[in-house]
């Protein structure tokens, strides 16, 4: 299969996922890739980071995130996006027309790759391993996946464009992790051994708060979703 059979079926991929004629759909869709509407989930994350290690470590793990969706973004965005030059399925002047638009949301000009894609799973890896606990690795990847969905869903990148920026993404969140527990090991930091707490150190009873607070907060994107196709 040559470039242009690989890009052909690309494009007849896409297509098939994108967009449908559910209003409801739509509405989730549209608010699940918005990175506002995960506040909640951002602000339970600093509390149980902070709670479970001493503010010079919490601080860390925080600067080590920053530095990894910059590094992300960045790359992705400010060097990948302008030199490939690939257009958004929304944005080409060829197929444009063929795929269904959502609140005339387009995006950008140039979508390879996904930034969504590479930052979700980029931090999915990066809290997977710094939290060491099997059912918060799951759901981590499930919403990393599921906001990764949404841009096939409203046309505004390719299934190359993702699948693409899922790899990048793991890749950096592996090696920002493992420049993290260098510096940690440095810093000589002591870790509760304990069937109460994760391998690094977390307690179990927050990781399950954790859950509970991404499983309301996908439950509280659906009633908006409802609200506003009610509306």
């Amino acid at each position: 299969m040559d470039i242009q059979e690989l890009n052909e079926l690309d494009h007849q991929l896409t297509l098939a996922i994108n967009g449908s004629d559910s209003l409801f759909w739509d509405n989730v869709m549209y608010t699940v890739t918005d990175t506002l509407s995960w506040s909640l989930v951002m602000l339970a994350l600093i509390i149980i980071v902070f709670k479970n290690n001493t503010w010079r470590e919490a601080l860390l793990v925080f600067v080590m995130m920053g530095l990894l969706i910059f590094v992300a973004d960045r790359f992705c965005s400010g060097w990948v996006k302008p030199t490939v030059a690939r257009w958004r399925p929304t944005q080409d002047p060829q197929l444009m027309y063929l795929f269904d638009v959502v609140r005339e949301y387009r995006g950008g000009r140039f979508g390879f790759f996904s930034g969504h894609a590479c930052n979700t799973f980029c931090v999915a890896m990066f809290l997977s391993w710094v939290f060491r606990h099997g059912w918060v690795t799951a759901v981590l990847f499930f919403w990393a996946a599921s906001t990764t969905f949404t841009r096939l869903y409203l046309g505004v990148h390719y299934l190359g464009d993702v699948l693409v920026g899922m790899i990048v993404g793991c890749l950096l969140g592996a090696v920002f992790y493992l420049i993290l527990r260098l510096i940690q090991k440095r810093m000589r930091s002591k870790r509760l051994i304990s069937e109460q707490f994760t391998p690094t150190g977390y307690m179990k009873t927050d990781m399950t708060r954790l859950l509970d607070v991404i499983f309301f907060n996908y439950v509280l994107l659906v009633i908006i979703a409802v609200s506003q196709g009610v509306n």
